[in-house]
């Protein structure tokens, strides 16, 4: 059975997430009211999925999860943000630079946390069928995880969107609106991300 981990100092919206996941996807479900309790339960649960909240005291969700990312043997985890507001775009391109696979405004919507939650649980899954990492945290691994063929094909048309993501911010295409422009900027940062986990991939991480 899969395991998730919520980080969340707010102790109500910690239980909404909790049971709507505990409902509607049947997980164990494990929980962290800040980062310091947060990395003590990673070290001893080894979560396959972690929804982080970033606004958290003593130590935020941003410093929790560069640890995370820094750390062989927790790399690899999903880290789903919380954020405050859907009008906080530093914060999710921030997040998107320094690790984290995805994030969820709130108040959370059931069906998108759902939805979210399923998608890094099937990454998660990919990434323990595909790579081998022993008790020492150091991988594992005889070759490259993706052909050079294969990788090419992926590269191709991610590419693609990287460039056309970067294209229509450009003034000469017209003026986005304010929502525009913040969905244009998470699309580069997101194919990005993709795109640097497919050239580790390709070159044996």
């Amino acid at each position: 059975m899969s395991t998730i981990l919520v980080v969340e100092d707010n102790k109500d919206v910690s239980f909404v997430i909790c049971e709507t996941l505990r409902s509607y996807i049947g997980c164990r479900i494990i929980s962290a009211e800040d980062g310091k309790e947060c990395l003590e339960m990673v070290k001893k649960e080894s979560p396959d999925v972690i929804l982080l909240d970033i606004h958290m005291p003593k130590m935020n969700g941003f410093e929790v999860c560069t640890i995370l990312k820094k750390n062989k043997q927790t790399k690899h985890i999903p880290i789903i943000f919380l954020t405050a507001t859907a009008a906080d775009l530093k914060s999710r391109i921030r997040g998107l630079e320094i690790g984290a696979d995805d994030y969820i405004v709130q108040p959370v919507d059931n069906l998108e946390l759902i939805t979210r939650v399923k998608v890094m649980l099937r990454i998660k899954r990919l990434i323990d069928d595909t790579t081998l990492i022993d008790p020492t945290g150091d991988t594992d691994i005889s070759g490259p995880l993706l052909s050079s063929e294969m990788a090419h094909k992926l590269r191709s048309p991610l590419n693609s969107i990287i460039g056309m993501a970067e294209l229509i911010q450009k003034p000469f295409y017209g003026t986005l609106n304010k929502k525009q422009k913040e969905f244009s900027q998470i699309i580069s940062k997101s194919s990005q991300q993709l795109l640097k986990v497919i050239n580790e991939l390709s070159s044996g991480l």
